[in-house]
């Protein structure tokens, strides 16, 4: 067999992988995206920028919908709370949000979130304080919200799992 014939042969070989594995990522993503979003569905109220620092009302406590600020909120854990407007953008952008209240679990409890928010899969995912939550836990993404009692890790991954990257706009962060 001469060298050129081996190249075609790699090639091919190649070729027969990389499609093997972009069929078997999709049938993944089909099986993500046909199962059904995790947590109380919020109705939408708006989609509406609003001009950076204007006053907006939300429905729930944490947000989980509605009008925003033009700037989504980068993924990250964030300690200081951004503008709920623009973690509302992220939101609508397919991010799924982890909030927490630092008032009602441990610095302890805070480290193991941190723990199960560095292992989730996606790259829009946003952990952050809230103070003035009624519950520890509570997890967001556009249109859902699930509100925890206490941390429970795999309902934590589940959620991520199947609602990241599920907004009505598929855009970066």
């Amino acid at each position: 067999m001469t060298s050129e014939h081996k190249v075609f042969i790699g090639i091919g070989l190649a070729t027969v992988l990389v499609l093997t594995a972009g069929v078997l990522f999709l049938s993944k993503q089909d099986e993500r995206l046909s199962k059904p979003l995790m947590g109380q569905e919020v109705k939408v109220t708006g989609r509406t920028h609003f001009p950076q620092g204007t006053p907006i009302q939300y429905d729930t406590n944490p947000p989980a919908e509605g009008n925003h600020y033009p700037n989504p909120q980068q993924a990250g854990i964030y300690t200081t709370p951004p503008a709920d407007g623009n973690l509302v953008h992220s939101l609508e952008h397919g991010a799924v949000i982890l909030w927490y209240n630092p008032k009602k679990i441990s610095s302890a409890q805070i480290d193991e979130l941190k723990g199960i928010y560095n292992k989730a899969p996606g790259s829009k995912d946003i952990m952050v304080s809230r103070t003035n939550m009624d519950v520890p836990v509570a997890l967001t993404s556009w249109g859902r919200i699930m509100k925890l009692k206490a941390i429970d890790e795999k309902i934590i991954d589940a959620f991520f799992s199947t609602n990241v990257d599920r907004g009505p706009e598929q855009a970066p962060l």
